[in-house]
């Protein structure tokens, strides 16, 4: 793993371009000419283990290059995000507090220094992020940004020509990767002068790859190359458009719903840049049939149909002219629904997992991604709550702390909840119960986040590429996922698994109270309420698990409900909801495993729902570059 940075580094072991620079000299040695002599290597994918195996094998020699090597790979190890203008390059992990290292940390003697040396880099790919780097650090370095776009040009350009391709055999220009250099060569771009001639190799880039996935009906990376084509102004978008809907209509995506929609909102975006209202709405149109397909497709579950009709109707909602197809579908969708109760009373998936940490990289490691992130939304149950009640009135009338009265408090020393103790003489007070069912748990979850966990994502982290569009799909065909939300929790999913559990946890926790009424709107159940002054008022947590336990029983499995009602909304528990909502929790408390746990839980009521199709999301997630 790349050197771990923390707040605090007085104590730390010399770390060469962040507490020591590595001089010129050095990276002109003959392991380091060697390790990045690789002329094809279009892809930063694998060059970080390559050269912290030869920084490795160079340390253990006792030779001076090993220094240099280690600043590379630690460069190649960031995390590229290329959409994000301010931090292209992020963390590749956070944990606890501690993360791994970020273009901030290299000291600027080494920057001055790297930028002198980028020129000489034969990888194409190590030399865009090198460059990239340093005029990221030094902005007015335009010599540093023009070799960074050059470089970039250079990896897509080779693998369109079929002279390299990019990491796990992906051959075409217009995959994940391709796009995702090409979008960040723009954005270097557009900050030097976007109209000057230098360019015009990236422009060029561009368009040939967008017209390379028309010919050759790569719909897939024709969605992935259009926005950066449209947002560029590489084509008319009236072009854009027409090539969108040919792709769309083409034999090969009939039955891919989900590719046709994608489709269809790029030629719907085309026609918006284009001004053309008409053929927008048109197009909108076609993208919200999908929907439909969709659930013309899933004739073996009421609930699935029912999801997609309801995401039809949404999309369709805000398009003028389509009140009277919303009638028709929403008079299909009443009809669906009362088949729903019968068919999705319960899930729950049996998993062989063990308890011990290298027992679970046996089980994970070496897997296909779709497989390992099955694995971590199956690896823990939740606890039968008629057997953990028992289980915590046999021991508590023996333990003090069962008996005697308690008091939580909450970060800052205020009173949240008074535990009155069991009593002798009478039937337990069910607040008790609840409060050591909650610490008798607590010791189970925290076994689970250790063990099971922050394991799987330590593996996915070193073994797996992962992008937010791999996630897209997954919340799609989630009925417990709102129409319009997919992107929330998608983000979530993929800020949880790059171990950024601060950011993942505002945006999957504050979800599960929508999602729960959301359900329950799928089962023709309606949670709002009107008050006396005319006013409508949602169903709130509490409300939800008290007012609709029953109904939410036949949807969601009775331990898993106890188990959120103690994580999410007991106040004396750790009251998940109401610290995050009011903004109580402390630096600290988002790795907590209460938190992690919790988190881990929103997403695995999001995606188990989605397992009935997990070969066809799988394709998709194939197709996006995980492998």
């Amino acid at each position: 793993m790349p050197i771990d940075q923390s707040e605090s580094d007085e104590d730390s072991e010399s770390i060469p371009g962040v507490t020591l620079v590595v001089p010129m000299e050095t990276f002109r040695l003959e392991p380091v000419t060697a390790a990045i002599n690789d002329r094809r290597e279009v892809d930063i994918h694998g060059t970080y283990t390559r050269l912290a195996e030869a920084a490795t094998v160079a340390r253990a020699a006792g030779d001076p290059a090993a220094d240099a090597l280690q600043v590379l790979s630690n460069i190649a190890s960031y995390h590229f995000v290329p959409q994000n203008r301010v931090e292209p390059f992020q963390p590749l992990a956070i944990f606890s507090g501690r993360r791994t290292g970020v273009p901030g940390d290299l000291l600027a003697d080494q920057i001055e220094i790297l930028a002198a040396f980028s020129p000489d880099i034969p990888s194409p790919a190590l030399r865009a992020r090198i460059s990239d780097v340093c005029r990221l650090r030094v902005p007015r370095n335009a010599a540093a940004g023009m070799r960074a776009v050059s470089a970039y040009v250079d990896c897509v350009t080779m693998v369109l020509r079929g002279e390299a391709e990019f990491a796990f055999e992906k051959k075409s220009a217009a995959c994940v990767t391709g796009c995702e250099l090409l979008i960040r060569a723009t954005i270097v771009a557009r900050r030097l002068g976007w109209d000057r001639s230098d360019f015009d190799p990236l422009r060029n880039v561009i368009s040939d790859v967008s017209q390379m996935a028309v010919d050759s009906n790569d719909a897939w990376g024709f969605v992935h190359i259009a926005p950066v084509n449209l947002d560029n102004v590489i084509w008319n978008p009236k072009a854009v458009a027409d090539a969108a809907e040919r792709l769309a209509l083409h034999g090969q995506m009939v039955g891919d719903h989900f590719g046709q929609r994608e489709l269809w909102a790029v030629a719907a975006r085309a026609y918006h840049r284009a001004k053309d209202a008409e053929n927008e709405n048109r197009c909108l149109i076609a993208a919200a049939e999908t929907y439909v397909g969709n659930a013309d497709a899933r004739t073996d579950s009421a609930m699935a149909q029912a999801s997609f009709l309801n995401d039809a109707i949404q999309a369709l909602r805000p398009i003028p002219g389509t009140v009277q197809r919303r009638r028709e579908l929403q008079d299909r969708l009443n009809a669906t629904q009362p088949n729903i109760q019968d068919e999705m009373s319960i899930f729950s998936h049996e998993q062989n997992i063990t308890d011990l940490v290298e027992s679970v990289e046996n089980v994970v490691s070496g897997k296909h991604f779709p497989d390992v992130l099955r694995s971590l939304l199956t690896c823990e149950r939740s606890p039968d709550p008629d057997a953990l009640r028992k289980e915590v009135l046999e021991t508590g009338y023996g333990s003090i702390s069962g008996i005697m009265p308690m008091t939580v408090s909450d970060s800052q020393g205020r009173t949240r909840f008074k535990a009155p103790g069991l009593n002798f003489n009478g039937p337990p007070d069910e607040d008790q119960v609840r409060f050591l069912m909650n610490q008798h748990d607590q010791f189970r979850r925290q076994i689970a986040v250790a063990a099971k966990l922050n394991t799987i994502r330590r593996v996915i982290m070193n073994e797996h590429y992962i992008s937010l569009a791999m996630f897209v799909p997954v919340m799609q065909a989630s009925f417990f996922v709102p129409h319009d939300h997919d992107l929330i929790f998608a983000k979530g999913a993929y800020r949880f698994l790059a171990g950024d559990d601060m950011e993942a946890a505002h945006l999957l926790l504050p979800q599960l109270e929508n999602s729960l009424r959301h359900v329950l709107g799928l089962n023709g159940i309606e949670t709002n309420r009107i008050n006396p002054d005319g006013t409508q008022e949602e169903a709130m947590l509490s409300r939800l698990l008290d007012d609709y336990r029953d109904p939410l029983q036949k949807i969601i499995p009775a331990a898993m409900l106890v188990e959120i009602d103690l994580l999410f909304n007991f106040r004396g528990g750790s009251s998940v909801r109401n610290e995050l909502a009011h903004g109580k929790m402390g630096d600290g408390a988002f790795w907590s495993p209460d938190v992690i746990y919790a988190t881990w839980l929103v997403l695995r009521l999001a995606c188990v729902p989605s397992f009935r199709v997990w070969p066809d999301i799988a394709s998709v997630m194939y197709s996006q570059g995980c492998h």
